[in-house]
């Protein structure tokens, strides 16, 4: 039976027949092959580190330091990204006399199947051990022993937090909680550097090393030091894992997500006076139809969890990234100067995988409507594209506040510069996201955290070089001609290119819709399997 399930599976994600499964195949092969890579170059750093005999005496610190990020960085970055890999979809085989122990064990081979970056680390270390003289072939007993209990850990302990968030994500009101807390777990790191610790490697005597955690347990047991109590400790850690991952899947088995979606429907439905007064602002500037596409545009992305968590973290995330180059420098350093700028366009590139990339992704099949109505289907994209865009206003301000806290130069200047740069990268982004809306059209579950993230976000860094060489070009300018009309002049002349890219991209995506409708419908009104894979 779960052979069945797996292979059944492995049958519906295959390529389909003809020019568009072939080039999604190769997508994911391209972007699957790069994540992979830096997984691999980490983990044949760590195998270089942990064959040398003599770094050895370090090991001790370093190793319980090192499964304690791993473990931190499984768990919580599928969160971040919103990617929670392979899963069950219980409503679909509830029908089915299938036992609840086959089911969780389907779960926690799926999990496993999804855990080949944490191999790639984990075998890097485990072959340098092996590899070193003072460990070598006599510790691969445990050397391996310890590696399986972490790894094994890792995926059961993923396994019960999908299940618990899973649950969580159902209440409008979790999701911010967590996204809050996952906020300040992130920024943890950065402002340990903005301390200015002169040497950051002594941090290491601050990690929780003693044998009785479950990281320390799986380092002593790798390392044969003390091995027969850390695989105690090991074993006992491994039982409560399973324990916990077990419980969380039988209570989502028992959990009934209508009263949920009931209470957060009422929530939306009493609406706020002055929340309406801003879904109505679009048509003190547009008339109809476009007012009332942006206006339902507003409405329907205010009230997807999934798209709020995305919004607040592209107001945050940016000094999450530029921490470390701000432990150093000054208000007048060149990165600096820059910072705000980037941040911004970060924030532009966080909300591409839920937005523009795939615009018709939340109206699934409603998205026939465009068709229908007496509407333009050049008004539908415009208006999504001027949503996006009537989004990134506060957006920006409340990077410039932030950045304001954190030091970082935002005067009105670098703020009207912020948003000339956004601008001009949305003129290419969203022309090119309107071409990828139509061709590789997908349909998303307001309710799931994890559909196309990985893809996206891959398609999204691809394009970001191209995408954002104009405005490159004009800080070139500015730095070595000094002169704040080049600057000015070389934003224009790519404004006036990304006005023309959008345009054509438009025109493109238009003309492809209305040849493809058909089959652009049948993709939005498919709904996945028993089984998810992202």
């Amino acid at each position: 039976m779960i052979r069945a399930i797996l292979w059944a599976q492995l049958l519906s994600i295959r390529p389909r027949k003809g020019g568009k499964g072939r080039g999604g195949a190769i997508f994911s092969f391209i972007t699957g092959l790069f994540f992979y890579g830096l997984f691999a170059f980490f983990g044949w750093g760590l195998m270089l580190l942990f064959s040398s005999a003599d770094a050895s005496p370090h090991f001790g610190q370093l190793l319980p330091g090192l499964l304690l990020l791993f473990m931190l960085y499984w768990q919580i970055a599928p969160v971040i990204s919103a990617s929670f890999g392979a899963s069950i979809d219980l409503r679909k085989l509830m029908a089915y006399p299938i036992p609840r122990n086959k089911l969780f064990l389907v779960e926690v081979l799926l999990r496993a199947c999804t855990a080949f970056d944490m191999l790639l680390v984990v075998g890097g270390i485990g072959i340098g051990l092996l590899r070193n003289q003072l460990y070598g072939v006599a510790a691969a007993p445990f050397i391996v022993s310890g590696a399986l209990a972490f790894v094994s850990m890792n995926i059961l302990l993923s396994a019960g937090i999908r299940s618990l968030l899973e649950r969580f994500f159902l209440r409008s009101r979790f999701k911010e909680v967590f996204f809050l807390i996952i906020v300040l777990i992130s920024l943890t790191p950065q402002l340990i550097l903005l301390t200015n610790v002169k040497r950051p490697t002594a941090l290491l005597r601050f990690v929780p090393s003693q044998m009785v955690w479950p990281w320390a347990a799986a380092a002593r047991l790798m390392l044969r030091d003390g091995a027969w109590v850390a695989a105690l400790c090991a074993g006992v850690w491994l039982g409560v894992t399973l324990v916990f991952s077990r419980r969380q899947f039988e209570r989502t088995l028992r959990f009934d997500a209508t009263p949920a979606r009931r209470t957060q429907t009422a929530s939306v439905e009493a609406g706020d006076g002055m929340v309406e007064r801003i879904f109505r602002l679009p048509s003190r500037v547009f008339g109809d139809p476009l007012a009332a596409l942006i206006e339902k545009e507003l409405r329907t992305l205010s009230r997807i969890g999934r798209f709020r968590m995305a919004y607040g973290m592209s107001c945050f995330f940016g000094v999450v990234m530029f921490a470390p180059a701000l432990r150093r420098s000054t208000p007048t350093s060149s990165i600096m100067q820059y910072a705000l700028p980037i941040m911004a366009v970060y924030g532009l590139l966080m909300l591409g995988q839920i937005s523009y990339w795939n615009s018709f992704g939340f109206d699934r099949s409603a998205a026939q409507g465009y068709f229908c109505w007496p509407i333009r289907f050049r008004d539908a994209l415009i208006a999504k594209n001027l949503t996006v865009l009537a989004l990134l206003i506060p957006q920006i301000l409340l990077v410039a506040l932030v950045a304001h806290a954190f030091h970082i130069p935002s005067s009105p200047g670098k703020i009207l510069e912020a948003f000339a740069d956004v601008g001009i990268a949305a003129l290419f982004w969203f022309g090119l996201g309107n071409i990828t809306s139509v061709r590789m059209p997908r349909a998303m579950d307001p309710d799931k955290m994890n559909q196309m993230s990985n893809k996206l976000q891959a398609l999204t860094i691809l394009a970001a070089p191209v995408v954002l060489l104009p405005v490159v070009l004009a800080y070139w300018a500015r730095a070595v001609f000094a002169n704040d009309f080049i600057f000015a002049g070389i934003l224009a002349v790519a404004a006036i290119l990304g006005a023309i890219f959008y345009g054509v991209g438009l025109d493109s995506a238009v003309e492809t819709a209305h040849r493809n409708r058909e089959s652009m419908m049948l993709e939005l009104s498919r709904s996945d399997g028993p089984i998810s894979i992202t």
